[in-house]
């Protein structure tokens, strides 16, 4: 995670899979690309007959697409990891019958108390 004492950042928080976050930062983050990427679909169909400003929006959908799903996957590692299980069972939202259950999981399973292998406890006060 972010150094012992220092707030983690917002590229922490979405593009590392170090550390751990509990569930209300999960579900907020997987929310955020959830509404970024319906923005974006919404204009993609509102601009659908104008080829400069649909092609624009196109080019950003597919991005927040990119960003997204490399994004939750680091945040399903860190989710993991406040679990106490191992970071590589992130996969398991690329398998379509295991993936809704999986985010249900990662969305109500309660973090482990105090410190675990993948770091300290993250209810600590911050110095």
């Amino acid at each position: 995670m972010a150094e012992e004492g220092r707030q983690p950042s917002m590229t922490w928080l979405f593009f590392s899979p170090s550390g751990r976050i509990g569930r209300l930062p999960f579900l907020l983050s997987w929310l955020f690309w959830l509404f970024t990427g319906g923005f974006l679909l919404a204009q993609v169909l509102k601009y659908e007959g104008q080829d400069a400003a649909l092609t624009l929006w196109t080019l950003a959908l597919v991005a927040s697409g990119f960003l997204s799903t490399v994004s939750l996957v680091m945040l399903a590692i860190k989710r993991l990891h406040d679990i106490g299980y191992p970071g590589p069972l992130a996969l398991c939202l690329f398998i379509p019958v295991l993936s809704p259950i999986v985010f249900i999981a990662l969305c109500l399973w309660p973090g482990s108390q105090g410190a675990n292998e993948f770091g300290g406890d993250r209810n600590a006060p911050r110095r």
